[in-house]
């Protein structure tokens, strides 16, 4: 469902910045190739690459701040993620559990879930042959190759046995799920959760209220494009779709200023990143890796408290 049409009596202060970026948005987009959608796994294929100069490790995610971290940290921030995801999966005294990542990128989550977990088993799907062999390439480097998976996947159909897993998480990318209710993809992890598992949605989502205009709206639409996004999820019917597949305890975080100081160091990743892959860099910039450039400069212009996207942390369990 598209995002709904705004009817504008006036044109809040500041628009001027936002005609700006619009511009830059099509130029950017001009430069890297002809103007033709690109798919999910030519994105990530392409683009992927790209996600060292935000983590070393090859979290393709925002961090968590906790109070006292060093802000400047990042890594570390992004690593914080990772383990309020697994703490928020509450296994308990389960003493080997199997754990799902809907849309594992490079595995570096399901890593950084071994270093914790040492008895789990652990899969990760992507629909990204480029992932699935770069990610084996990280595991044997990181000595989990033996309890880490990475296979290519559809995570809305997943060519798995119901029931065989204690716990699933889609870690920033359920975004790329079909509708505005994500219902496939929550569908397919209710499938695959034993009784009791839990599952795990940490991501941007659109809660409530209008674009401000009808610019930030469009800004909104290109947002997607970069990232190979059909729609957000609306967070209200999100929560519904939970609850009528049959998920109980259902809890919805708002982490917007939790992962703020991680956002705020995307302008300075992306001056470093365009300076040294762009202007030395040998690979040629695709139209792919200008949308990964581009998406993150557009995403506050969206975000609250300028617009209604906020992000997200929710956990919910099977009966």
């Amino acid at each position: 469902m598209s995002a709904q049409q705004l009817e504008v009596s006036e044109e809040p202060k500041g628009i001027e910045e936002l005609e700006v970026v619009n511009e830059a948005s099509a130029q950017l987009a001009a430069s890297g190739g002809p103007a033709a959608r690109i798919g999910l796994e030519q994105y990530y294929s392409e683009a992927g690459p790209d996600y060292a100069a935000w983590s070393s490790e090859f979290n393709m995610h925002f961090g968590y701040y906790r109070a006292g971290a060093n802000p400047l940290n990042r890594e570390a921030m992004l690593e914080q993620m990772n383990a309020e995801v697994l703490a928020r999966l509450q296994l308990g005294a389960t003493s080997d559990p199997r754990l799902l990542d809907l849309g594992c990128g490079l595995g570096a989550t399901l890593r950084s879930f071994s270093r914790r977990l040492p008895q789990a088993w652990l899969l990760g799907l992507t629909r990204v042959p480029w992932q699935v062999e770069r990610a084996l390439a990280l595991n044997q480097t990181a000595g989990c190759s033996e309890r880490v998976r990475v296979v290519e996947g559809d995570y809305e159909n997943a060519v798995l046995p119901s029931a065989e897993f204690d716990g699933a998480y889609a870690l920033e990318s359920s975004c790329h799920a079909h509708g505005d209710d994500k219902g496939a993809l929550l569908a397919e992890a209710h499938r695959l959760l034993r009784p009791g598992g839990r599952l795990v949605v940490a991501d941007g989502f659109l809660a409530g209220g209008r674009f401000a205009t009808a610019l930030q709206e469009r800004v909104y639409r290109k947002l997607c494009e970069c990232w190979v996004i059909e729609e957000f999820a609306q967070l209200d019917q999100f929560t519904v779709r939970l609850e009528q597949l049959g998920f109980t305890d259902i809890t919805v975080e708002h982490l917007q200023m939790r992962v703020a100081p991680s956002v705020a160091q995307v302008p300075w990743v992306t001056l470093k990143f365009l300076l040294t892959d762009v202007v030395f860099g040998k690979r040629e910039m695709t139209r792919a890796r200008w949308n990964n450039v581009l998406a993150p400069v557009l995403l506050p212009l969206v975000s609250a408290p300028l617009g209604p996207m906020t992000y997200c942390m929710i956990t919910a369990k099977k009966r």
